[in-house]
Formats: C-alpha cells, sequence, structure tokens
C-alpha cells in the first residue's frame, strides 16, 4: 500500500528537500500554493510505494532541513487509496511550455498550439514526464544549441522526453540508454505514443558500459555523484566539438559537476538555472 507524506516550504527549500527525499520516495510532487495562509510557499508531496523506514526517513529530513535553515518538520505519514498514486497524481497537471516545446498528457482534450513542438508524456514508472526543473533546463538548452546536432544519446533517459524532444525538432535518429528495464520499457512506448518508433533507440546499459559509438551531442539528466563519475566516459563518447547537457543538480553543487568535466577535457558554455536547479553547457575541446 502506498504512503505519502507532505511539507510546506519556502520556495529556496524546495530542491534540497526535493534531493533530500528523491532516494526513498516512488515520485515527488511539488506545488505553489496560491490560496490560504500558506500562500506563496510551495507543498511537497514525497509518496512511497510502501511504508518507508520512519528512522531513516527522519534522518533524511532533518539533514535537509538543517541545509536549508528551517526547522525538522514533523514526520507524519499518511496512506494513499491502493490505485495507481503517480498517475492520479499527474492527472490534474497542466500542459508545460518550455521553449518550442509544449508538453501534455492523454487527458488533455484540446489540439498543441501550431507553432509549438507538441510531446505526449503520460504519468509512468518513469522519471521525465517535463515538470521538473532540470527538465526544463535541457529543453532550453537544446532550444539555444548553436548547431544541430546528427547523432545524439541521451545517458539515464527515463521516459525519454529529452531524447523525443531532439528526434521531433529535427526528424533524425536518436539513441536513448537507461539502467532501469521500466525506464526502457516506458521511453520506447512514449516515442511510438509520439510517432516516433522508426527513430528512436532505446537500450539497457549502466551509464556508459553498453555504449560503443561517438556522439556530437550528449544528454546526461541525472544526479551529481553519478555524473561527476561518469566524466570521462562521457569525454571518451563525446565526438571532438561535441557538446554534452548535464543536469539532475543543484546550484550549489554545480561547480563540483562542472570541475569533473572540465578535468575530462570538456570546456564550459552556458548555464541554466531555475529555482535552485542547475543545467550545464560543456563543449569538447576541438
Amino acid at each position: 500500500m502506498p504512503y505519502e507524506f507532505k511539507l510546506i516550504v519556502p520556495e529556496n527549500a524546495v530542491p534540497v528537500f526535493e534531493t533530500g527525499l528523491e532516494e526513498m520516495a516512488g515520485a515527488i510532487l511539488t506545488h505553489l500554493l496560491e490560496k490560504g495562509t500558506h500562500a506563496g510557499q510551495w507543498e511537497v508531496q514525497a509518496i512511497f510505494e510502501t511504508e518507508p523506514n520512519k528512522e531513516l526517513l527522519r534522518h533524511a529530513l532533518s539533514n535537509a532541513a538543517e541545509q536549508a535553515g528551517l526547522k525538522t518538520p514533523i514526520l507524519r505519514l499518511k496512506k494513499m487509496p491502493d490505485v495507481n498514486w503517480l498517475e492520479a497524481s499527474y492527472q490534474g497537471f497542466p500542459p508545460i511550455e518550455v521553449g518550442r516545446y509544449y508538453i501534455y498528457g492523454s487527458h488533455i482534450t484540446e489540439e498543441p498550439p501550431a507553432d509549438k513542438i507538441a510531446l505526449k508524456i503520460d504519468a509512468a514508472t518513469a522519471f521525465g514526464t517535463g515538470e521538473h526543473q532540470t527538465t526544463h533546463g535541457c529543453l532550453q538548452a537544446l532550444t539555444d544549441l548553436d548547431f544541430i546536432p546528427q547523432k545524439v544519446l541521451d545517458v539515464g533517459c527515463g521516459s525519454g522526453i529529452l531524447a523525443m524532444a531532439y528526434a521531433k525538432t529535427y526528424q533524425k535518429p536518436v539513441d536513448a540508454v537507461d539502467i532501469d528495464p521500466e525506464s526502457v520499457r516506458v521511453a520506447a512506448q512514449n516515442a511510438d505514443q509520439n510517432g516516433l518508433k522508426k527513430l528512436f533507440r532505446v537500450w539497457q546499459s549502466d551509464g556508459y558500459a553498453q555504449v560503443e559509438d561517438e556522439y556530437d551531442l550528449i544528454f546526461c539528466n541525472i544526479l551529481a555523484k553519478p555524473l561527476i563519475d561518469m566524466a570521462p566516459d562521457l569525454a571518451a563518447h563525446l565526438t571532438k566539438g561535441g557538446v554534452a547537457i548535464l543536469s539532475g543538480f543543484l546550484i550549489n553543487q554545480e561547480k563540483w559537476v562542472q570541475k569533473a568535466h572540465l578535468a575530462a577535457g570538456l570546456t564550459f558554455v552556458r548555464r541554466y538555472r531555475i529555482n535552485g536547479w542547475s543545467t550545464l553547457v560543456m563543449r569538447k575541446e576541438k
């Protein structure tokens, strides 16, 4: 039976609690409270597939609260109805517009705007329905590229949203990998739903372990530590002059991610910072 835990925090504390809870929670949903006594603050909802270890959860909350400069919230777990809770949580989400992209679920009946590149992505058991700031940063970075990549890889693809955005924008083939077999299944399903089956190739890989080719654009929207650990592998699979779009980390982790990729032979191009989260664009020297 699924469980949930909710807390209300200021906007600058949202990414801290997201990061602190992400290893335990099956999903973390956030939204701005516009009415009532907490208007202007944010609700963070952590959803767990089964009852979590309370001591570990208290420890995670305590660490996050200390980083955010807040009091540790009282832990009040609540049982949820035994339904497809992730899908149910996302049904109320409106469409999202990021740069040239319009991301929506099948519950949206209106036609997508004619001037946008539409991506239909439903809630599923793979991360990446477009609502997170890191996805926004990556899509904006793709929009702002100063060249058209010819060979693209999405590492840790989750739902496949970034790979699909490239394929639909340029109508070119794209490769995607993820360590989680469920993500591989969901990404393939999403590509088919968006008419990209012939352009989309996805397979299971632990980082770059099952990747052989070189690419002139690599997306990697995961977490800071694996990004740092895999920086040499990324550089080895990036063509000379190729670009990496990196995200999944907080602004205060940005310098360590950047440092690891500079050491691997990449140079800094630009950054995007959205609500406490960072996206870096790095280029491999020619």
